[in-house]
């Protein structure tokens, strides 16, 4: 007695692929849906409609399909065993799967194949298989073949499309670079114009944060108003109105930029500023004082973490304050002056952010070792507690108690100084503010021995400096810094 167990056919998953968002509206998804359907009938596959891959609008020719996209989540189902050995991967040509360098490409067929999975071409009906590919290996040069010529296509379209834009940029005086404008701006007889009570509420809001008012206070000013919030309903919220006055559309500029890939990983590179493109609601010097205002307030922050030199640093050529930008000319982080960026009064060029900041750590490291000699031979104690203990590293919590505290108390003693920051010889005054400027001197001695490796080092790096001085200069054209430690004199770094 023998007993028949009937076989479940194999099944076939479909993979659809297509670059451009305009193709939605053509027959591509149907042709590649009516290709997978006729090939799953005719060979006895059954076609898993519920894991149908599609990455619609998504280029394959820098790789983001596999990195982000659904082939991605298939490679990573066949990882992890979801989809099974023997299974049938169906696309409608190789350059669905990737128009990436021929490496890459290879790579991604091969894993495919490696695992188990057979890959069908269904333009020309060919299979890829371990035991195809082994039978005739002339069939994985053919694959090679057509992945040089995908990816030779999409750079050559790449290409056109980038000189396309150059020529863009080239005429941006006399022509509009794209119909994506700002939210207060518009066509109006194919010119650019401003939305009247748009324009008028950012004059408002630029006017409230130049007296002291944070993005929070002036985004529930609005909501309290009732004033309607610009392309979405709902309240405004304190991140839209910094954006707003971080902005630097509003003084009529036009920032540049262009699009690089270093291994296959987009960076958006500044290559330069158009002023006077759009009409101009806020002027320069404004923007400059609020931008300043904010920026101050921040006390470091988040800008810290990747700038030492967080709001300490102004222009010696006009004083503005120095702004650090991530991607310079040469694709590297660098201090550029905002009177320059932002305002165009300005020529200081852009300097090396990791020039300055290793100048600064080679020079301040000895410094600071002086620095903490120097402040123990002042103190009757020799830096000592009342118990006869060393100072202790006390956290930046309690510095920044402490120097509010120096602060306020000065400001009692010495009204002409309301406002301005201790200096060096102020905290010599008591032993605590002796012991506190210890703490800072090891924390710069500490990181010009260990480096800036971490965004916290960084951060408390910035806090120390703005601590221990009150000022810095610096000339961008040869990286000089003076930083000025109030009546204790300065510090030059070069």
């Amino acid at each position: 007695m023998t007993s028949h167990v009937e076989q479940a056919p194999v099944r076939a998953y479909s993979y659809q692929r297509f670059s451009s968002p305009s193709q939605a509206n053509g027959d591509s998804l149907a042709r590649q849906t009516a290709l997978a359907r006729a090939y799953a009938e005719q060979h006895g596959l059954r076609l898993d409609d519920e894991l149908t891959y599609r990455d619609l609008g998504v280029s394959g020719f820098r790789g983001k399909n596999a990195a982000h996209g659904e082939l991605a989540c298939f490679l990573e189902a066949v990882r992890t065993g979801q989809i099974p050995e023997g299974s049938f991967l169906l696309i409608e040509s190789l350059d669905r799967l990737s128009r990436d360098n021929i490496l890459r490409a290879q790579a991604i067929l091969t894993n495919l194949v490696v695992s188990g999975i057979n890959v069908v071409s269904l333009a020309d009906n060919r299979l890829y298989s371990e035991e195809s590919l082994s039978e005739d290996p002339l069939g994985l040069i053919y694959a090679l073949i057509v992945f040089i010529r995908a990816n030779e296509e999409s750079a050559i379209k790449s290409m056109r499309a980038r000189q396309a834009w150059t020529r863009k940029r080239e005429a941006v005086q006399s022509k509009v670079l794209s119909t994506n404008l700002p939210d207060w701006l518009t066509f109006e007889n194919g010119r650019i114009v401003p939305v009247p009570e748009r324009a008028e509420l950012l004059r408002r809001i630029f006017s409230d944060a130049e007296r002291g008012q944070p993005p929070q206070l002036i985004a529930e000013a609005l909501n309290m108003g009732n004033v309607p919030r610009w392309r979405i309903d709902g309240p405004w919220e304190r991140t839209t109105i910094a954006a707003l006055i971080n902005n630097r559309r509003v003084t009529g500029a036009l920032p540049l930029h262009e699009f690089v890939y270093k291994r296959n990983v987009q960076h958006r590179l500044p290559i330069g500023v158009v002023a006077g493109y759009f009409p101009r609601i806020i002027e320069p010097e404004t923007f400059l004082r609020v931008w300043s205002i904010c920026s101050n307030r921040r006390r470091g922050g988040s800008a810290a973490k990747r700038n030492v030199f967080a709001n300490l640093l102004r222009c010696a050529d006009c004083g503005a304050d120095i702004r650090h930008k991530p991607i310079g000319e040469e694709g590297k982080g660098v201090l550029v002056c905002a009177g320059a960026s932002i305002a165009h009064r300005c020529s200081a060029p852009e300097y090396s952010y990791a020039a300055l900041e290793s100048a600064m750590l080679a020079r301040l490291g000895p410094w600071s070792a002086e620095g903490i000699l120097w402040i123990r031979n002042a103190d009757p104690r020799g830096c000592r507690n009342s118990r006869g203990a060393p100072y202790r590293l006390l956290g930046n919590e309690a510095l920044s108690w402490h120097h509010d505290r120096l602060s306020s108390d000065l400001a009692k003693r010495f009204p002409e100084r309301s406002g301005e920051a201790p200096s060096l010889a102020d905290y010599l005054v008591t032993s605590s503010g002796r012991r506190y400027l210890v703490n800072d001197c090891s924390t710069l001695l500490t990181s010009a021995e260990t480096g800036l490796t971490t965004s916290r080092r960084r951060a408390d790096t910035n806090a120390a400096l703005r601590r221990m001085f009150n000022d810095g200069i610096v000339d961008l054209r040869t990286g000089r810094c003076t930083l000025s430690c109030g009546a204790a004199g300065s510090v030059e770094i070069s």
